[in-house]
């Protein structure tokens, strides 16, 4: 992901997103379930969720149908560039 489609994402922060492919890393545990929060705080929650839980195919979609979902790889470079500004009102 580029700089500027990584500033496209950032500008859209607070709209809302769903997050979708976290799986439980326990047995018999039932996998997490997800409401729609603002995007800054579903790339926080997965920054913050590695280790807790599987991401190997997590998604975050946000904004309208044809947006494609950021992924993992996504999701980390964002964190990388912003951190905390996710959080910023």
């Amino acid at each position: 992901m580029d700089k500027p489609a990584m500033a496209s994402v950032f500008r859209m922060r607070h709209q809302p997103a769903t997050i979708s492919g976290v799986r439980s890393l326990g047995t018999g545990q039932a996998d997490p379930i997800f409401h729609s929060k603002p995007l800054g705080q579903a790339i926080r929650f997965i920054v913050q969720a590695d280790g807790q839980y599987d991401l190997s195919a997590v998604a975050i979609s946000y904004g309208d149908r044809s947006t494609p979902p950021l992924g993992g790889r996504e999701i980390k470079a964002l964190w990388a560039e912003y951190g905390q500004r996710w959080m910023e009102p």
